[in-house]
């Protein structure tokens, strides 16, 4: 199916990989041949209530961004970085190490992690009134962050609720946001594959 509309209710939630909190995974694909716990890309979202360190991702490249709260104060192999809510997505990768200090209390951060050697992907804000194109080509992920957010292809349009996921494979169309509203759209393509 092109296009399938993710409901916040069916998202899993799981403990993070190193046990230190819990993530809802919003959507994933399968690593073919790869060992359980294994994936092509996942996208979630973090619920970080204390300061504490990121799980090795290893092989994978990550990108993240604030959805709720002040911020993160990120050491990421020792480099210092500043994320505030709606700064533009950080892109890290998996293997680094990660300590993540609260910045005045708890954030939920969208995450989208893409094993690089099968894979490469992109995660960017989608601003109010903005029209960003989607390729038809790969997997693309609309994620409404508030007001109207709505996704328009050839097969129609389709509104987004708030906290909810529209998911294209290889189905182009624009996300458009509302004025007051704004999407997060991430997108992967599979190596080797047009």
């Amino acid at each position: 199916m092109p296009f399938t509309l993710l409901s916040s209710r069916t998202y899993r939630h799981m403990p993070w990989k190193n046990g230190g909190g819990i993530t809802t995974e919003i959507a994933v694909a399968d690593l073919p041949g790869g060992d359980a716990g294994q994936f092509l890309w996942r996208a979630s979202i973090a619920y970080v209530t204390e300061s504490c360190a990121y799980s090795d991702f290893a092989g994978y490249e990550r990108f993240t961004t604030i959805l709720e709260g002040k911020g993160l104060q990120l050491a990421v192999d020792g480099v210092s970085v500043t994320l505030l809510r709606r700064d533009p997505v950080f892109e890290f990768p998996g293997e680094a190490a990660v300590h993540g200090t609260l910045i005045d209390g708890p954030t939920r951060n969208f995450n989208l992690m893409v094993n690089r050697e099968r894979a490469n992907g992109r995660l960017e804000l989608v601003a109010g009134g903005a029209a960003v194109q989607i390729p038809g080509t790969g997997a693309a992920l609309v994620h409404a962050l508030d007001g109207n957010v709505a996704v328009r292809t050839a097969e129609g349009e389709v509104q987004i609720p708030r906290g909810w996921t529209g998911r294209l494979d290889g189905l182009a169309g624009t996300v458009e946001p509302d004025q007051d509203a704004a999407a997060l759209l991430a997108l992967v393509n599979v190596l080797g594959e047009a």
